[in-house]
């Protein structure tokens, strides 16, 4: 058992005591990844509420962990779940306030998650474009696939982990992998045609 785990599973028997430290420590291993996960669904401006309001939820549950999973697997569900449960309020608000802007509702900048490795102007220019290219057909997706996609390839989770993250078969896991990837591949060519 790697290090990492080794921690993960001090802290959690901790918290599973009810020391609301070790608890603590678990929020600080996973904070930054739930975020983008977070971020994501929902976009970055409502990212961070929502990764706290999962944690919450965690912490008033943690006595319905089995230990079947690792920890992050567990959260991860109640994570996506809390982002789920968000979109659908938003979407009912959005049907009965017309007054809402498009830009107040986004709240995602998608350049800004494209790291800014260029050394001049029309580099960084062509990162954010490539980074809004990304998040755009990202949010093509649908549900399952988008999931697959960013734990895969946003998070590096194993194909295995992910099977047990959405509990889901592995070949479940892979053909919705091979979809999103054809799907993206298409929806970036099509964005790059477009521009040219």
């Amino acid at each position: 058992m790697d290090e990492f785990r080794v921690k993960e599973k001090e802290l959690l028997d901790g918290a599973l005591r009810g020391a609301v430290d070790s608890f603590g420590g678990l929020v600080e291993m996973y904070q930054e990844r739930a975020i983008r996960i977070a971020a994501s669904f929902v976009g970055m401006s409502d990212a961070r509420d929502l990764a706290q309001e999962a944690f919450i939820k965690a912490w008033e549950n943690l006595g319905r962990f089995k230990g079947e999973s690792r920890f992050y697997t567990w959260f991860y569900r109640i994570l996506v779940n809390t982002c789920k449960d968000f979109l659908r309020k938003k979407k009912t608000r959005q049907v009965f306030s017309f007054w809402f802007s498009r830009e107040e509702e986004e709240g995602l900048d998608p350049s800004a998650s494209v790291m800014d490795l260029s050394k001049n102007a029309s580099e960084q220019l062509l990162n954010r474009e490539l980074g809004a290219s990304i998040a755009q057909a990202l949010e093509m997706l649908p549900g399952r696939q988008k999931s697959v996609f960013v734990l895969r390839y946003l998070e590096g989770m194993s194909l295995s982990e992910i099977s047990d993250t959405l509990s889901i078969s592995l070949g479940a896991v892979k053909a919705h992998l091979w979809q999103a990837g054809q799907k993206m591949k298409a929806l970036l060519r099509n964005e790059n045609d477009y521009a040219e």
